[in-house]
């Protein structure tokens, strides 16, 4: 609503109370008449200057308004996918009681000095440490060949082993056999002439060696003989 502050004031004119002549009244008619034109206009020129910057104050508002509104895109943010990894479980190594054999057998020939002897690492020829207890074998031989030495065949523990090289055998003539004074042999195949073969069962753990003994010859001789040998393990 615009109010019109300006006020214009009717005044008789001094004339018309003093009764001054008729061209005296028109001259202050015109005067009066210029007078509220002078203020209405007057107060036209503010009504639009107060509009103008009204309106000013509009547009103002109006952008400040658009400036600080955040527009919202409808996008929530949304994380990385990831992967569940299953958590490997740890290796537990156990070691087993008794080792397995890289070798089931071993077949060979032994080279052989007239009355001498030599001896197999068995566990070593094996590829293992030990042999282990419940542990089946046999022991197979054969001569060297026709007219030459007929050996014996000795399996000894480890202890008997470090006795040999100062026990010589002897003929029993009783017994009808070679006897080792002081060894225990857990297997002997003696005067192999012909194929021999027998199977043992180990009880107890350790190193074993097997010997081809010639130590039961008389006179010189420089001949190497081979004899052949075969260790196969059963179970």
């Amino acid at each position: 609503m615009l109010v019109v502050l300006d006020k214009v004031v009717f005044h008789p004119p001094q004339s018309l109370r003093a009764g001054n002549s008729t061209a005296q009244q028109k001259t202050e008619r015109i005067g009066i008449v210029t007078n509220i034109n002078v203020s209405f206009e007057f107060n036209i020129m503010r009504f639009q200057r107060h509009s103008f910057l009204f309106a000013v104050l509009v547009i103002l508002l109006a952008c400040a308004s658009a400036c600080t509104t955040i527009p919202n895109t409808g996008l929530t943010p949304t994380s990385p996918a990831t992967t569940a990894v299953p958590a490997t479980p740890p290796v537990i190594q156990t070691a087993s009681a008794v080792p397995t054999l890289t070798r089931v057998g071993l077949e060979t020939t032994v080279n052989i000095h007239y009355n001498d002897y030599l001896c197999l690492n068995l566990p070593k020829e094996l590829g293992v440490d030990y042999l282990y207890p419940d542990q089946k074998y046999t022991i197979w031989a054969n001569s060297p060949g026709s007219g030459t030495v007929n050996v014996n065949i000795l399996l000894l523990k480890v202890d008997d082993y470090d006795k040999l090289q100062t026990v010589r055998p002897s003929w029993d003539a009783i017994k009808k056999t070679w006897v080792y004074e002081g060894i225990a042999p857990l297997v002997q195949l003696n005067d192999i002439s012909s194929p021999q073969e027998k199977t043992i069962t180990i009880k107890n753990q350790g190193k074993y060696y097997l010997c081809v003994d010639d130590r039961k010859e008389s006179g010189v001789n420089d001949a190497i003989f081979r004899v052949p040998v075969k260790i196969t393990r059963l179970s």
